[in-house]
C-alpha cells in the first residue's frame, strides 16, 4: 500500500505517482475507467490486476489485427501492444495465449525467415543475428539455420565477390582480396566461405588472402 501523491494527466496518458516514485503509465481512456484520487491510500497490486482485466480483451483484439499484417515473434509482438498502450502483463499473457493456439510461434518464424533469406546476399552469422534482434533465442535460431544450404551459401558469396571485386581492381592483390573478405564477413559469410569466395573471385594467389576480421 502506498499514497497517491501525484496523477498527472493528458489526453492521451495517465502518469501515477505512488510515494512520489511514478508508480504506472496507463492509456487515458483505461484511467478515467478506473479513477484515482490523489492523496488515498492505493494497494498497487490490486489496481494492476484491475486494469489488466480491463485491457485483456482489447489487447488479445489488438493482437490478432497485429498478426493479420504480417507474422511476429512473440518478442515482438509484446514490444508492439506496449507500444500502444498495453500493459507488459496484459501483453505478455496474451502472447501466452496466442503461442498455446500457434498463432504465434517462434521456431516456425525462424525457420520460415531463414528459408526466405537463405538465397540472399547474407550470410549465416548476419542472419543469427537479425533472429536475435527478433527475439529468437539462440538454441532456436540455431536449429533454424541449420537449414542453410553450404553449397547455396558459396554461391551467393561467390556472386557476391565477384560483383564486389569490381571495386578494387586498382589495388595491390593483397589489399584487393583484404577489402573484399572484409566486405563479405560483414555480410555474414563465415570464414571457410568467405575464403573459397575470395579465391574464385580471381584477385590474386592464396599467399595474399587476408583473414577476415
Amino acid at each position: 500500500m502506498g499514497i497517491i501523491t501525484t496523477i498527472e494527466l493528458t489526453k492521451r496518458r495517465a502518469v501515477i505517482y505512488v510515494d512520489g516514485v511514478a508508480f504506472l503509465r496507463v492509456k487515458r481512456c483505461d484511467y478515467d475507467e478506473l479513477p484515482l484520487t490523489e492523496g488515498e491510500s492505493l494497494d498497487e497490486e490490486e489496481y494492476m490486476n484491475r486494469l489488466c482485466a480491463r485491457q485483456s480483451k482489447r489487447a488479445y483484439e489488438a493482437a490478432l489485427d497485429m498478426l493479420s499484417d504480417r507474422d511476429m515473434t512473440a518478442s515482438g509482438l509484446v514490444t508492439g501492444l506496449v507500444r500502444k498502450g498495453f500493459l507488459r502483463p496484459v501483453a505478455e499473457s496474451v502472447c501466452g495465449r496466442l503461442a498455446e493456439n500457434r498463432l504465434i510461434d517462434d521456431k516456425r518464424f525462424a525457420e520460415r525467415y531463414v528459408e526466405l533469406r537463405q538465397d540472399g546476399q547474407v550470410g549465416r552469422y548476419a542472419l543469427k543475428r537479425k533472429l536475435r534482434a527478433k527475439g529468437i533465442d539462440e538454441d532456436t535460431a540455431n536449429e533454424a539455420l541449420g537449414q542453410l544450404d553450404d553449397a547455396a551459401q558459396l554461391e551467393a558469396a561467390t556472386g557476391l565477390a565477384r560483383r564486389l571485386a569490381r571495386r578494387y581492381v586498382s589495388l595491390e592483390s593483397y589489399a584487393a582480396r583484404g577489402k573484399l573478405s572484409q566486405a563479405l564477413a560483414r555480410r555474414g559469410y563465415s570464414w571457410d566461405i568467405v575464403r573459397e569466395a575470395v579465391e574464385k573471385a580471381g584477385l590474386g594467389g592464396d599467399d595474399d588472402f587476408v583473414d577476415a576480421p
